[in-house]
């Protein structure tokens, strides 16, 4: 998984507390499911657990933090931001935009669907985690 698809399904997991959330590539394919503080895989692994701002992977080793808009690793270099609908890298370059919860690429190709879940939730799953 890389690392933009791995801070969108940190982001998501917080609305997603509620119930669980399915992510599913454009073609309808589980990528992974989101319930309560734990990310796992389509396969049902443990790969995140959510502890307020920061991102933990299945060991307990700090992964990711949460900072505003910012997106940052574990030793707090930036990774990505978002800028209203768009989702940029650390060097501002456009890696995608949000659709209510369709996430398109640079180029407007669809990426992927979160239901339940929009805006920035979507963006982190599918840019910093898949």
């Amino acid at each position: 998984m890389n690392k933009f698809l791995i801070l969108l399904l940190l982001a998501l997991a917080p609305v997603a507390s509620l119930q669980a959330q399915d992510v599913r590539s454009s073609s309808g394919s589980l990528i992974g499911r989101i319930s309560g503080n734990e990310v796992r895989n389509s396969s049902g692994n443990l790969l995140y657990r959510l502890n307020g701002d920061e991102v933990r992977d299945a060991s307990g080793r700090l992964y990711l933090r949460l900072d505003g808009s910012d997106i940052r690793n574990a030793s707090g270099s930036l990774l990505g931001r978002f800028d209203g609908q768009d989702v940029r890298d650390s060097s501002g370059r456009l890696l995608g935009r949000i659709e209510g919860s369709d996430v398109r690429s640079a180029s407007g190709n669809l990426m992927g669907r979160v239901s339940g879940v929009s805006g920035r939730h979507a963006a982190l799953f599918f840019f910093f985690l898949h």
